[in-house]
């Protein structure tokens, strides 16, 4: 076994309040709160047309990518530390090493399926 020392009373928590708080991030920027954004935009007529465009363009090109990958990474870290601490607490150190590797494949592709196979799931 490694010199790895844990909490997992206090990994548990810090998982449990950023899991909470990646909830609440993935309701608050919605393809609803965008529309608002833009019907915002729109009570000024031709003066702020130009704003909701320029917005528009920049949202639709770059945000969905951009909060996609901000989600991925958040998800794949939660499920990487998890797992990973699950399999330093039962001395199997290459499982953990695997579940740090596939975090941040997951984080960088998307792809969570090796998690849906092989991670704990709580519940």
């Amino acid at each position: 076994m490694s010199e790895w020392r844990m909490e997992a009373a206090s990994v548990s928590a810090t998982l449990t309040k950023t899991g909470t708080a990646y909830e609440a991030l993935l309701g608050v920027v919605t393809e609803q709160t965008v529309t608002d954004i833009f019907d915002g935009l729109t009570w000024g007529g031709g003066v702020t047309q130009c704003v909701s465009v320029a917005v528009n363009e920049v949202l639709a090109e770059q945000q969905n990518v951009n909060l996609r990958n901000i989600a991925n990474h958040i998800a794949a870290g939660i499920a990487g530390v998890g797992n990973s601490a699950r399999q330093l607490q039962a001395g199997n150190e290459e499982m953990a090493t695997t579940f740090q590797t596939e975090m941040f494949t997951a984080a960088t592709s998307g792809d969570f399926s090796y998690f849906d196979e092989h991670g704990y799931r709580a519940g």
